[in-house]
């Protein structure tokens, strides 16, 4: 190897894909022996009962299904702290490397995040995740959708907006995208299978529809910033944990986010 060689992740077609579309898809980024252990880790928290989560620790939301009225885990966040797995899968050179090429720069891990659209689970609405007041911590994320399941247009997949990231924040904080933007978009659903990487930037709009199909639809999402940045994980999940709680921290006057219609 010669001196100052350094290995791509990504190829310069796809980082410029990435900064014209505001997405990019890199297939199989996980080979099938990856893929396989990293959903088993996800699915071992599926196993989990409302009754099992500690107060102060790992954060899961539930909803009410469409199916049957029942109460079913939709979400789970900050749980990297108390999973070795999860810990090293963040942090891993894989990842990393490939954000630092579409960032240009040294990154920082932000947050983490396992959607479980179970059957009968609800979509969201369209909306920028930098819309949740995350430029209280820095100015741009990029956010890593690692596909643990399939992801079809029956059970939700994501769809996403081309080119609107461009544009910075479309409307106010903690709200759907407003009506005359939407008007202008076009979703386009980003069909994926297990073992790809959806890379997508933190203002590219997106959405989600229905899980109506009979099986799970799970996916893990790795956010991260710009080193130069700083290192803001540990006071964005103490003001969420505060606004946001889990279910099993909230009070009976809670009221839940409009980006989500069903919960």
């Amino acid at each position: 190897m010669e001196l100052g060689f350094i290995m791509k992740y990504l190829a310069e077609h796809e980082i410029e894909k990435f900064n014209q579309m505001g997405y990019l898809v890199k297939k199989k980024l996980f080979n099938y022996d990856e893929i396989l252990e990293i959903r088993k880790w996800v699915y071992r928290y599926m196993e989990k009962k409302p009754e099992d989560w500690e107060n102060g620790k790992e954060m899961a939301y539930y909803e009410t299904s469409l199916d049957n009225d029942s109460r079913i885990l939709t979400r789970l966040e900050n749980f990297i702290d108390y999973d070795e797995n999860f810990y090293e899968l963040a942090h891993s050179e894989k990842i990393m490397k490939c954000v630092e090429e579409l960032l240009g720069e040294p990154c920082v891990f932000f947050k983490e995040k396992i959607n479980f659209k179970n059957p009968g689970g609800a979509g969201f609405n369209p909306h920028q995740d930098q819309i949740s007041r995350w430029e209280t911590y820095a100015k741009h994320f990029i956010n890593v959708l690692i596909c643990t399941d399939e992801s079809t247009i029956e059970n939700g997949c994501l769809e996403v907006s081309a080119g609107f990231h461009k544009m910075g924040l479309l409307g106010p904080v903690d709200q759907p995208i407003p009506q005359n933007w939407l008007e202008k978009m076009n979703f386009l659903p980003v069909i994926s299978s297990i073992g790809d990487a959806i890379f997508f930037d933190g203002f590219t709009p997106h959405q989600s529809k229905d899980n109506k199909s009979k099986h799970p639809r799970t996916n893990v999402y790795l956010t991260y910033n710009r080193l130069s940045e700083g290192d803001n994980r540990e006071s964005y999940f103490a003001r969420k944990r505060k606004e946001l709680p889990p279910d099993n921290e909230r009070k009976s006057d809670f009221k839940d986010s409009p980006l989500h219609d069903y919960k």
